[in-house]
């Protein structure tokens, strides 16, 4: 889940976790924080909504890293670039490749639970199905 350090996105992220959480039986997720000034910022939202989950919900939440505020990754959106391609050496552009690295060193789950796992799966079926019938 990524999140940013404000209210707004704090609740759209409790939210996303109760409905996943209910709904899918997921009980882990991992948090990214976007879009900050330090390292402790970043600390301090994942301090935030997990005060915020621990209270009502029985998830677990993981901290993997946080995206640095970066004024390219504005003026890249604006222009549909990925900040990644266009200015690889930005403080952004790091902090993405850094993450896919983490991700990437994932473990695989040894099994699908049926749940999310299949989300994509079903979303490129369904468009292929749309696809045939034109």
């Amino acid at each position: 889940m990524v999140i940013r350090d404000e209210l707004a996105f704090i609740i759209y992220v409790y939210i996303s976790i109760k409905i996943i959480n209910r709904y899918h039986g997921l009980f882990r997720f991992r948090i990214f924080a976007n879009m900050l000034k330090s390292v402790q910022q970043g600390r301090e939202v994942y301090e935030k909504i997990t005060k915020v989950t621990d209270r009502f919900l029985d998830v677990v939440l993981d901290y993997v890293g946080h995206v640095p505020y970066d004024k390219y990754v504005i003026k890249f959106i604006r222009k549909q670039q990925a900040v990644v391609d266009a200015f690889p050496s930005s403080k952004a552009a790091m902090a993405y490749k850094t993450l896919a690295e983490k991700i990437n060193k994932w473990p695989l789950p040894v099994a699908a639970g049926g749940h999310m796992e299949f989300f994509v799966e079903r979303l490129i079926q369904g468009n292929s199905l749309d696809a045939e019938a034109m």
